[in-house]
């Protein structure tokens, strides 16, 4: 679906933070299609910058008739549940949406164009209501077929859930291509689609297709001439709830190189919090050591999450996982990615022959 040049506005209803908007958040920090309001009626009156400590002065409005001011063509919807299904409250302003003829994109599990009164209004409104998380159809089972891609392939693993994976690679494909590298972005989650406008969400693939669909993704980039790819991960490889995506995407990708996605602090699995993450040498070692017969992919460096963290906190983080791991850490918006990148490079050139 074309989604560039498109002003959006995106539906936040009391849920508009770090965390429980991750689709707003990454879509506000990161996609080309201009915010132009977000919907939010416990922070109406302030801006995006007041309540998240960036992306400037777009306006948090209570309701879509307030939006509608600022002449959005499209909604996003803005939070991704766990179990992924429309919050009731929150229908009759996705009514109000395609009563004034927006189109609406959604990452819920659940697809509101099979919504018989959204599908219905829809049509009456000529609005298009895209749900991200449809899967194509004619999925392939993989083969290993990305053990012969020329591109190097980095997939961003993690300690848990919503730790900054996605982040880290739109970072790292920023700098990569200011540094005079073609580099891609798969996408395989609904936030990562919303931005780039493809990918694959891949919680919603058959289990046998889920590496598949990551090898077709990572392929074709590949194809296109990339010199390196990054791969934006899901889940954790131990999670009770999201492991086997993860797992998908490691049999898919067939990685050359992790960067590892950390919390500092965190020390159980979202969202129950009720099963201990392991420490980070072992986990390092869990993804090292699943992945050795196929490349013998290496942890090259570790990502850090410290936004709830303070300055001076966050740089001791940094500097204790660095000394744990012997890698180099930091937190990609703090502390940018350039130490990242470079215990990259080197590989990236010796693979493509640069």
């Amino acid at each position: 679906m074309t989604v560039k040049n498109t002003r959006v506005a995106i539906l936040a209803e009391a849920n508009f933070n770090v965390y429980a908007a991750k689709t707003a958040v990454g879509v506000i920090r990161y996609s080309d299609n201009p915010v132009v309001a977000v919907i939010d009626s416990t922070n109406a009156g302030k801006t995006v910058q007041d309540v998240l400590g960036f992306g400037g002065d777009i306006p948090i409005v209570a309701s879509m008739a307030e939006a509608e001011k600022f002449q959005p063509e499209a909604l996003i919807i803005g939070i991704a549940p766990t179990g992924g299904r429309l919050p009731d409250t929150w229908r009759k302003i996705v009514n109000d949406a395609l009563e004034a003829r927006l189109d609406i994109w959604s990452g819920l599990h659940s697809f509101l164009a099979d919504d018989p009164e959204f599908a219905e209004l829809a049509a009456i409104k000529g609005a298009k209501i895209w749900d991200v998380r449809r899967p194509k159809e004619n999925l392939d089972v993989a083969n290993a077929r990305a053990l012969d891609a020329r591109a190097y392939i980095v997939l961003a693993v993690g300690t848990d859930c919503n730790i900054g994976k996605m982040t880290v690679c739109l970072e790292l494909q920023k700098l990569a291509r200011e540094r005079g590298f073609k580099a891609g972005f798969v996408a395989t989650g609904q936030t990562g689609i919303l931005i780039s406008g493809d990918g694959t969400p891949l919680d919603a693939v058959p289990g046998d297709f889920m590496p598949g669909e990551v090898e077709r993704l990572v392929l074709e980039q590949d194809k296109a001439g990339c010199d390196v790819i990054f791969v934006e991960g899901q889940g954790s490889i131990t999670h009770p709830g999201f492991g086997a995506v993860t797992l998908g995407l490691l049999l898919g990708a067939l990685p050359d190189a992790f960067i590892l996605c950390h919390e500092p602090g965190r020390t159980h699995y979202r969202p129950t919090k009720t099963i201990p993450i392991p420490s980070l040498p072992d986990t390092v070692a869990l993804y090292e050591n699943l992945m050795k017969q196929y490349k013998a992919p290496k942890v090259a460096a570790v990502a850090l999450n410290t936004y709830q963290m303070s300055a001076d906190d966050a740089a001791q983080a940094e500097k204790a996982v660095a000394q744990e791991l012997n890698l180099p850490a930091a937190d990609p918006i703090r502390t940018g990615v350039s130490a990242l990148w470079e215990a990259l490079e080197p590989q990236v050139k010796q693979k493509i022959g640069r």
